[in-house]
């Protein structure tokens, strides 16, 4: 039976009952002929005045302590029964009214329990009107134990399959089974006065201090909010407080004869003060944050900015009073200068990119659960169905500002100045002179390595505007909370913190919608991140202005990313082959007037090429995981697997050691498509007839020394034709390899394996919105990523992605575990059967 492992049932045995019934000591006749056994005796429960009146029948049925039921269901039913509770004594009423006490209740109040009697004998007691008697009961007795149907290999019986029915009833119906959507209690209710007194004082973080807001008092209903929120960060759970608030009561709502001299027109129009409580529940915030969005590394970047733009300013006052390195031949240049002059720059700023690069790429991934953390939550369309992860780099920072997600706007244009700009104006800066044209006539000249006025001052001001940009960054994300105890990795992370709620019932129908459907049934919903799950925010409503700001989608109905496809790729893989074209071209050629006019245009299409490459990693890393699901039978850890939550070069190492090496070779081709661009720069400065000259003279006289050639200085540049035969063979042996490495992606993951890509949090959530898998994720909504991983591999599960009967007993295609019904084929709806005329056969 593969439904579901949760079905138990606890073995039934004789239970010992107790029965209520009105009788005196006497009634019960006990066995005298068994002392070895315990003897039963009436239950004082039974025990009935003479003086009351005789019960109705069936008066206390709802009451009745029966015997517990022998049903043990993860689903969540009550059971059947109760439990035997113990009698307390009435305890005498307080009421000011106590001379009116009726004869009866008078009468009640006489009666007093015999002291002899051992109460501790209450649950052994015998039932009314029976002689039988009773073992001793062991202390040690072992508890019922628990059977797993799953166990018997035999057929599902007909009880067995009604009580699955009706859960898939219940499913069908919209109501969640199995401890799904079960939802959040308070644990702890506290009062407004314990509030106050537990919190005399706000402790603040770094990070916190730097907030314009005032501490908290008690004396706003403000202050009262951010105590209560506070004091549910400290206890980390969800707390109830109860607030009085001052509140009018109108006299005039009651009648009755008026008071003698007295108005009785002043008494029904006057109104009398009380209080009124309330209660108001507060969640869990806490404030998880990647090393890459913390306060010490945001504030080394923008240390980093300003250190820059100090140093460039220096050099260039340095500069402009004589030159930086002057020599005459490459030869002259010692090899520490030679690499500081060659190399350090393009080094220093390309390493510049990347660091900004690890912050972008987390601030786009979160940004969605910073929005979710917000007080009232978010639209769906600024939350769980936005995109920034595929979205191209430069439109980014425009669709960031349309939903004032302003911290993804900083980091995008932060990020292109430093990816795209510093790197190019870098290469530019440094000028050697004189001219390129006058030193074939003049060998012999003394050349200068100067900074070029205009560009330098350029340089600075993005370096500081960059700063600038970092500071805004800085504010963003210290003043809001992430709402997250740890990171959110994975299919197996956004199913943890879905569970909890009734969210899912949101996605009904949509296993294979495009996102434009999903847009248009989410536009008019709001959802919050509560105490780490995933909840609708009804509690607000979400006005018509609101729900019309976003009237399209904005999301590719294509299920396949770009760079994956013929669209994207093969362009881009002739692109590579051009730019390879293009450099002997410009080394060897006349047309190597263009970099001797302007030698930043190769640095230009360097950068672009990594901007590309950055776009098809992206697609691999976010596809890999449903790659392998897709395949079936996948392990348990690939539900936890999430390569674009991994920084830059670790994606390699990580692919390596999972053996995924499709991702493993995009990953090396990253970086070394950032080697890339430091190689370029460094030819641009080249003329490479200098070196088609060297090797004729050494042809026409074959009795040179090799070193002496290899050292031998090219006359019109600062290069070797050692230092120049390395630098132009890595840089073509990298974009050979980013050619090979960029074909085999496309023949390999051309074709399409998913009905939309997961690039949401709705997305991925509708993927799985009726799996099975869902049950083994109840109560992980704190776990972290290891623990979780931990779980799901005890459990001994396969997973795949394709068709299966989901809970409601309905086909459905997505993500859950083994056996699945089918595998998907794009094109095709499994759910529709034998039904050719439904199939797009231009898809084949």
């Amino acid at each position: 039976m593969t439904y579901n492992s949760r079905f138990q049932i606890a073995s039934q045995h004789a239970r010992q009952s107790l029965n209520h019934k009105v009788s005196d000591l006497s009634d019960s006749p006990y066995d005298e002929a068994s002392p070895a056994r315990i003897r039963g005796r009436e239950s004082l429960v039974s025990l009935q005045s003479s003086y009351e009146s005789p019960r109705l029948d069936g008066a206390l049925d709802e009451n009745a302590y029966g015997p517990r039921s022998s049903w043990s269901s993860p689903f969540g039913a009550p059971p059947t029964g109760g439990r035997y509770q113990p009698v307390s004594p009435p305890s005498r009423s307080t009421s000011t009214f106590g001379h009116f006490k009726s004869f009866r209740a008078r009468v009640q109040d006489t009666i007093r329990e015999d002291e002899s009697i051992d109460m501790a004998l209450l649950g052994a007691a015998a039932p009314p009107g029976r002689s039988a008697s009773y073992e001793p009961v062991s202390a040690d007795a072992p508890s019922e134990p628990a059977i797993d149907l799953t166990s018997f290999s035999g057929p599902v019986g007909h009880h067995e399959q009604g009580f699955l029915k009706a859960f898939q009833e219940q499913e069908a119906s919209g109501k969640l089974t199995g401890g799904l959507g079960k939802g959040m209690v308070p644990k702890t209710t506290i009062k407004e006065e314990q509030l106050i007194a537990s919190s005399p004082t706000i402790k603040r973080s770094f990070t916190r201090s730097f907030s314009m807001k005032r501490a908290p008092t008690s004396k706003s209903r403000a202050g009262l909010k951010e105590l209560g929120q506070g004091e549910a960060n400290r206890r980390g759970e969800v707390i109830e407080v109860i607030i009085e608030e001052p509140a009018d009561v109108d006299l005039s709502s009651m009648v009755g004869p008026s008071a003698i001299g007295l108005d009785p027109t002043r008494i029904r129009h006057s109104q009398l003060p009380m209080r009124v409580s309330k209660t108001e529940v507060f969640y869990p915030q806490p404030d998880w944050k990647p090393f890459f969005m913390r306060w010490p590394y945001i504030t080394g970047l923008i240390l980093l900015s300003v250190g820059l733009a100090i140093c460039q300013e220096v050099l260039y006052q340095m500069s402009a009073k004589e030159p930086l390195i002057t020599f005459k031949n490459a030869t002259d240049i010692g090899p520490g200068y030679y690499f500081i002059f060659k190399f350090v720059p393009t080094i220093i700023t390309v390493t510049y990119g990347v660091l900004w690069q690890n912050t972008d790429f987390e601030v786009k991934r979160l940004e969605a659960f910073y929005q979710l953390s917000k007080e009232g939550g978010a639209l769906a369309a600024e939350s769980i169905n936005v995109d920034y992860i595929t979205l191209f780099n430069f439109t980014r920072p425009f669709r960031a500002l349309q939903r004032k997600h302003y911290a993804v706007a900083t980091s995008s244009i932060a990020t292109l100045l430093a990816v795209s700009l510093v790197p190019t104006l870098g290469a530019a800066v440094l000028v050697l002179g004189p001219d390129r044209d006058a030193t074939p006539f003049h060998p012999d000249v003394e050349k200068t390595i100067t900074m070029h006025p205009v560009l330098s001052r350029f340089l600075t001001m993005t370096f500081f505007v960059i700063a600038a940009l970092g500071c805004v960054l800085f504010n963003q994300l210290s003043t809001r909370r992430s709402g997250l105890l740890s990171d959110v990795k994975g299919i197996a992370g956004l199913a943890s913190m879905a569970v909890v709620s009734h969210i899912m019932m949101d996605f009904k129908d949509m296993d294979v919608a495009k996102p434009k459907d999903i847009h248009y049934k989410l536009q008019s919903r709001r959802y919050a991140l509560r105490n780490s799950s995933l909840v609708p925010e009804d509690s607000t409503p979400v006005s018509a202005s609101e729900s019309d700001k976003y009237k399209d989608a904005h999301l590719t109905e294509n299920p396949h990313p770009l760079m994956l496809r013929a669209e994207g790729c093969i362009p881009f893989i002739i692109g590579i082959l051009l730019f390879l074209g293009f450099i002997p071209v410009f080394l060897f050629t006349p047309a190597s007037v263009l970099t001797n006019k302007a030698p930043w245009v190769v640095t230009v299409l360097a950068v672009c090429i990594k901007l590309t490459w950055g776009s098809l990693e992206t697609a691999i890393r976010m596809m890999e995981p449903y790659y392998i699901l897709s395949k079936r039978h996948a392990p348990a850890k690939t539900l936890t697997l999430d390569y674009t939550a991994l920084p830059f070069a670790v994606v390699a190492a990580r692919a390596l050691f999972n053996r995924h090496w499709m991702v493993f070779l995009v990953g090396w081709g990253t970086i070394m498509v950032e080697a890339l661009t430091i190689f370029v720069t460094s030819l641009a400065t080249v003329e490479g007839r200098d070196f088609l000259d060297v090797l004729s003279r050494v042809e026409d006289h074959d009795n040179g020394d090799d070193d002496e050639i290899l050292q031998k200085g090219l006359g019109s540049g600062s290069e070797t034709v050692l230092s120049f035969t390395v630098t132009l063979a890595l840089t073509v042996l990298i974009l050979v390899y980013l050619c090979v490495v960029a074909t085999a992606v496309f023949v390999r993951r051309r074709h399409p394996f998913l009905p939309r890509q997961p690039n949401t949090i709705a997305s991925v959530l509708a993927f799985m919105h009726q799996s099975k898998m869902l049950y083994d994720f109840v109560g992980t909504a704190k776990f972290t990523n290891a623990q979780m991983c931990g779980r799901l591999e005890a459990i001994g599960k396969t997973y795949g992605l394709g068709w299966f009967n989901g809970r409601d007993g309905q086909t459905h295609c997505g993500v859950d575990e083994e056996e699945l019904t089918g595998n998907y084929k794009h094109g095709i709806d499994y759910s529709q059967g034998n039904k050719p005329w439904l199939t797009e056969w231009q898809l084949f």
